[in-house]
């Protein structure tokens, strides 16, 4: 009976939680749901591709076209699949890059629930379309795949729906306590993380069924986006100031992000996260490479990927928080500077890791190099968390998430083409130089480590109270306030 009262106070606050979750919550689940996707994906549209090649190959001598999987191994189809990746990557990237702008500027003015939204639906609908090309391999070039980036001109795809859940995250830490961003930053990674561990295995066991199945359940969690959007607060909170009209260069957001790059911490900024950007195109080789240097299953191959997250579950919810709280404790460093170290570390480890898997001579060895690669992951959300510092609104946050997005998608388009031209390359040569790519991410790895050692902390060393007004001013505030 004692225990009554603390009963009485768990369940109301548990009834409380459950009737008015946090909004943070709910970006959580977003995250989780696109991730998800994300991740169950990869490996699926890899073997969807390499399995239409391989029919169309085989057409004439396996009609029934029943082709095992280790068939498709062979150069000739290895190559087309390496080609068909790399434009199929570029293509994506442009309605970004052209349009990145227009996607912020609908953020500020329409919400972030209506950003995001629109963003998984033309995920969706390219995922149909990417499925039904394929399905229809002896009917269609396989080259119609390309078409698929057509509808990340509705809303901008996955890139711009990840950069509204760090908007909304940074929505909600600017209402309490701004220095703690990079937290909510590294919790919203977290959850994506988790989700990460569980995908790979979820691609392999709906693999093993079906070619087909992995689309449907990628279609499935970014459905249930739309309930969690439908329920959650906007995070948006309007001003009159957002409210008031712009000039048409405004709305396209032009003038802003020239203003953004003429700042030279946000410039070394935005190439550091280009340059850090390429360990994803690492992913996009690795699984190509282990399946056909060391002979595994694509699904199988997948199930790799769960080691990077892994590590980086610890790395993001144990080690980064805890070594981030003794620094500014202990030794008394800013927010600003641990983060810059974060980053030239993380860069420093991409680049041992892409040495490690370059050496790497079994599969046991590319588990250890993807431990050290993995425990680089965090330059990115590292220089995110620098560059939100020197800005003062949400509005110019979401535009500084969006131009992040649009590096990323430029990052992407150059560098998946590029990686994949280099493993064509390594194909036709063979032997050891299967290596190749991860050669060229090396050195892209030692140069984002270099150009991140150029970010200072300025806010620990100014020099005159000018400097120290300037800098306090908003970054993107009009020129006749």
């Amino acid at each position: 009976m004692q225990f009554t009262p603390s009963l009485h106070v768990v369940r109301g606050r548990v009834q409380q939680f459950i009737s008015q979750p946090p909004t943070i919550v709910f970006v959580y689940l977003l995250a989780i749901c696109l991730e998800l996707e994300e991740s169950v994906q990869k490996a699926p549209t890899i073997r969807l591709l390499e399995n239409a090649i391989c029919r169309k190959h085989y057409q004439h001598e396996f009609p029934s076209g029943q082709i095992d999987e280790s068939m498709c191994k062979i150069e000739p189809i290895q190559v087309r699949l390496a080609h068909i990746r790399g434009l199929m990557s570029f293509f994506d990237s442009l309605p970004i890059i052209l349009f990145g702008t227009v996607f912020g500027s609908n953020a500020d003015r329409n919400g972030r629930r209506l950003a995001f939204g629109l963003a998984v639906f033309g995920t969706i609908c390219a995922m149909v379309w990417i499925y039904f090309t394929c399905y229809l391999w002896d009917r269609v070039p396989i080259e119609l795949v390309w078409a698929s980036s057509l509808f990340r001109l509705i809303g901008g795809g996955p890139a711009i729906a990840i950069a509204m859940c760090l908007t909304m995250a940074s929505d909600l830490s600017s209402e309490t306590n701004r220095q703690d961003i990079y937290n909510t930053f590294y919790r919203v990674f977290s959850a994506v993380l988790v989700t990460d561990l569980i995908g790979p295995p979820i691609a392999y066991g709906t693999l093993r069924h079906s070619l087909w199945l992995p689309y449907i359940v990628c279609a499935l969690f970014l459905s249930l986006t739309y309930p969690v959007l439908f329920y959650m607060p906007e995070t948006l909170q309007k001003t009159a100031q957002d409210q008031e009209s712009t000039s048409p260069l405004e709305v396209a957001g032009v003038r802003n992000y020239i203003k953004f790059l003429t700042d030279w911490r946000i410039f070394i900024g935005v190439t550091t996260v280009f340059l850090a950007q390429f360990r994803n195109n690492t992913i996009e080789i690795l699984l190509p490479y282990t399946s056909v240097r060391f002979g595994l299953e694509l699904g199988k191959a997948a199930t790799l990927l769960s080691v990077v997250s892994a590590v980086n579950i610890v790395v993001f919810l144990v080690l980064l928080p805890a070594v981030s709280a003794l620094l500014e404790k202990r030794a008394g460093w800013s927010i600003t500077y641990i983060n810059i170290c974060v980053a030239r570390v993380s860069s420093a480890l991409l680049a041992i890791g892409a040495a490690i898997l370059a050496a790497a001579p079994n599969v046991g060895i590319v588990v250890v190099a993807l431990i050290v690669y993995a425990a680089g992951f965090g330059v990115r959300l590292s220089i995110l968390a620098v560059m939100t510092s020197f800005v003062n609104s949400s509005k110019e946050t979401a535009q500084l998430y969006t131009l992040v997005a649009t590096t990323d998608a430029v990052a992407h388009m150059i560098g998946s083409p590029l990686l994949q031209q280099v493993w064509s390359r390594a194909l036709n040569i063979g032997g050891r130089w299967l290596v190749l790519p991860f050669i060229v991410l090396m050195g892209i790895f030692i140069l984002s480590f270099l150009t991140s050692c150029l970010l200072r902390d300025k806010s620990s060393n100014i020099e005159d109270e000018a400097s120290l007004d300037e800098e306090r001013e908003p970054l993107m505030a009009g020129e006749d306030d």
